[in-house]
């Protein structure tokens, strides 16, 4: 996808979200955003997530830093209230 001169990396953006997805399949995902932030040509992604009822964020972050280990930077993940 083009935006101006900023390129989102496609193939990354379905990887995110197929583990994302993959989070809301086994139930402790309700809900995730992808976006890509950065200066042009230079984009990376950032993740918002909403975890389910009954799953702590301590919990769910450890887990998404390792599902998302060299896609997403620590940084970009946010759990969302």
């Amino acid at each position: 996808m083009r935006l101006g001169d900023a390129v989102m990396d496609l193939e990354m953006h379905e990887t995110i979200a197929g583990k994302l997805e993959a989070g809301k399949t086994a139930g402790w995902l309700s809900d995730y955003l992808v976006a890509w932030h950065g200066p042009s040509g230079r984009l990376v992604p950032a993740v918002t997530v909403w975890r389910s009822p009954g799953w702590n964020n301590d919990t769910v972050m450890a887990y998404l830093r390792g599902l998302l280990s060299g896609l997403v930077p620590a940084r970009g993940i946010v759990i969302a209230e």
